[in-house]
This record gives structure tokens, sequence and C-alpha cells, in this order.
């Protein structure tokens, strides 16, 4: 099984699309991810049929089931299938993002390849997870060509 370790924000909800949404949608109070950001995760999904564990600090706000809503409203057509570790979280996430993803796949031995696609993955992914992280902008978050095609690579890597 392969799979993608997603963060939210930063990744699919970016400076960009707050700004489209706060520009054109200005009454709308849910927030819109990045159609470009989308439409790459979607790709990435249906090229590689890996399927989606949020790593995401939204895991401690939203039930499985409430993401995959809202995954869904966003026309996001992968399927989550699991969080990280909520077990001694708090808001400031003392247990570093790398370490909850170590943990959660040692568990998880049907795991062949995985990508980490995050915004901040120097302070907490890459000393766990050197080879499979794909930094993104909070700018445009999974929005340009170059993250797609490296998340790509390590999801398709042998």
């Amino acid at each position: 099984m392969k799979v993608i370790f997603l963060d939210i924000d930063g990744v699919l909800v970016t400076r960009n699309s707050i700004k489209y949404q706060y520009l054109n949608f200005p009454n709308e109070t849910s927030i819109r991810f990045g159609k470009k950001a989308v439409k790459n995760l979607n790709k990435l999904i249906r090229l590689t049929k890996a399927k989606i564990v949020i790593s995401s600090t939204w895991r401690l706000f939203h039930s499985l089931e409430k993401l995959q809503n809202i995954f869904e409203e966003q026309n996001i057509k992968g399927k989550i299938i699991s969080t990280t570790s909520v077990e001694k979280a708090t808001i400031e996430e003392d247990i570093p993002r790398g370490q909850k993803i170590a943990d959660w796949l040692e568990q998880h031995s049907e795991v062949k390849q995985y990508v980490i696609i995050d915004d901040d993955v120097q302070a907490d992914c890459i000393q766990f997870h050197p080879y499979n992280c794909v930094e993104t902008s909070y700018k445009r978050g999974f929005a340009p060509e170059e993250r797609f095609n490296e998340a790509l690579a390590i999801l398709n890597e042998k």
C-alpha cells in the first residue's frame, strides 16, 4: 500500500487560496482549498492509488468522518484511511509530527511507499524521514508542478 501523509494548512489551504476566497467569496465562512493543489493531489492519488493519512492538526478538531466529508466537498477523490495519533496531543504538538508518522508506520507494515507533504518538514519531519518529504510553501501549497513531481517520484520508487 502507498500512503500520503498530508498536512492541510500550507498544503491545500494556502495564502493564495485564502486571498482568492476573500476577494471572490467574502461572505463564505467555510475554507476553500486551493484548486491547483487539489488537482495535483487528485492526480497523485489517481496515478499511485495512494491512500491518505491526515497528519495535520486538523485531526485534533475533526473526526475521520468529518475530514472525509470536507475532502469530498472540496472534490478530493482520495480515501482518508486514518490520522496520526491524537493521544497526548495538544495544540502545541509536543511530540514531533515526524515521530507520530514513524509510530503510525510501525503499526502498519503493509505500507510499502509513503510520502509526507507538509509546509514545515524541516521542523519536524525530515529528521525522521529524510527521503520521504515534500516541502510546500504556505503561499502556494501543493500547487507547483515541481512539488507534484517530487511526491510522484517518492511514491513510485522501487
